[in-house]
């Protein structure tokens, strides 16, 4: 890829086990239930883009070498109408930002994204008020502790890609925090 290219990129902060394959479980079937997609447990650290010439392995090594696991306190959950916000549970810690900070340099770019930390229960447009409302009801996590110590670069899944279908990333490309 020539330097003057870009590829969209995201990077997530996902769970520690056990807990990832918990949050993955209910994550799989609240989209069973609501006819939307399963994804892994995360919060969206940074989405932006990346030129040809940065080396995302390395910014990847580099950041995840800077940063321990880090355990955060949720939130209350909470629900919104947005597709990718539609069941999510809020995280309030100065560490996320941080980590977006040390990304963003290593990206030599900062395209805007706005960090507001919180890991999404359910990916589903449309779905009604009152319905979102008893959902974040039956599955709140405040004051519960999560660990996450591992960071995930998120690419298209095909040349020419972008990020908007959770079916069509690459997520392969992830390390530990701390390593």
């Amino acid at each position: 890829m020539a330097g003057s290219e870009t590829l969209s990129v995201a990077f997530w902060l996902v769970p520690s086990e056990p807990r990832r394959s918990t949050l993955a479980a209910l994550i799989a079937a609240l989209g069973a239930a609501h006819q939307a997609p399963a994804f892994e447990p995360h919060i969206t650290i940074e989405v932006s883009h990346a030129r040809g010439d940065v080396s995302l392995e390395a910014l990847l090594e580099r950041a995840a070498a800077s940063f321990v696991p880090m355990t955060l306190t949720a939130g209350p959950t909470a629900h919104s109408e947005a597709h990718f916000k539609t069941l999510y549970v809020e995280f309030d810690d100065p560490r996320p930002f941080a980590l977006q900070r040390a990304l963003r340099d290593g990206l030599g770019c900062d395209d805007g994204y706005v960090l507001r930390p919180h890991l999404s229960l359910l990916y589903r447009g449309g779905l009604a008020r009152d319905s979102r409302q008893r959902l974040a009801d039956a599955h709140g996590f405040a004051g519960e502790r999560i660990a996450f110590d591992t960071l995930v670069v998120v690419r298209p899944g095909r040349p020419g890609g972008d990020l908007s279908t959770i079916e069509g990333i690459d997520t392969s490309l992830r390390r530990r925090l701390g390593d």
